[in-house]
């Protein structure tokens, strides 16, 4: 998104620039035809000359300030826009982008299905009671990670707060879903951190919905949050799908 942002900011410099500058030569030169119309034709030719060499080397140096000044506030813009949508510790979207771009690709969902998964890490609090918060933070970089890498091209990975995470993507079908799940499950348990020389173990348990026709993200989320919860309760590291 950001790519295809700065791909359009520069395409509308460049071509607001060269407007201006030929804008700006074309304006001078035709002032100083204008206002020697009573002198000799060959002064007023040096005259038009001159006018377009100063206006062609001050219109490109004026443009290039601006179009500096412009990048300096879309960098700006840019970084304002990732903190206020990125989870400062993992990096992934949070719960405020994660609800707006959520919203949006239910509401444009094409012919596949949408699918949204529900991530808990498992007794993350004894992770924290054991090792410390600076574990725990390791421990749910880690997770975000492995996510990452497991989850499907263009799936919404997204931190809501705590140790719980969500993925929405599209699927082909409830098998597809299960075998995501079971692929992050396993994922998540074949790996393990080194902190301070211990290891420590992680699993996740997930809650798995489908989008229905006429959904909300809030409807589907609820759904997703029951599962979670059946998953835990039947003994953790394992998914669960939504009725």
């Amino acid at each position: 998104m950001n790519n295809d942002f700065r791909h359009q900011f520069w395409k509308q410099q460049i071509q607001t620039s060269m407007i201006v500058c030929v804008g700006v030569m074309a304006a001078a030169m035709a002032m100083i035809w204008i206002c020697t119309y009573d002198l000799d034709m060959a002064i007023r030719i040096r005259g038009v000359i001159l006018a377009a060499g100063i206006s062609g080397i001050l219109a490109p140096l004026g443009s290039a300030y601006a179009i500096r000044q412009n990048s300096r506030h879309l960098s700006l813009h840019l970084q304002y826009e990732r903190l206020a949508n990125s989870d400062d510790l993992t990096g992934l979207a949070n719960r405020r982008c994660f609800n707006r771009r959520g919203a949006a690709r239910l509401a444009s969902a094409g012919r596949s299905q949408t699918a949204l998964l529900l991530v808990d890490i498992d007794w993350f609090k004894r992770v924290n009671d054991m090792h410390g918060h600076e574990a725990g933070d390791d421990v749910l970089c880690h997770v975000a990670q492995t996510l990452i890498h497991a989850a499907p091209d263009g799936a919404l990975i997204a931190r809501l707060g705590g140790e719980e995470f969500t993925i929405m993507c599209e699927i082909s079908g409830p098998e597809e879903l299960n075998r995501l799940a079971e692929k992050l499950r396993r994922a998540t348990e074949a790996t393990h951190i080194i902190y301070h020389g211990e290891v420590i173990s992680v699993t996740i348990s997930l809650g798995l919905a489908i989008a229905r026709p006429g959904d909300t993200l809030s409807a589907l989320l609820s759904r997703a949050d029951k599962a979670l919860y059946g998953a835990k309760d039947h003994g953790r590291n394992r998914f669960a799908v939504a009725a």
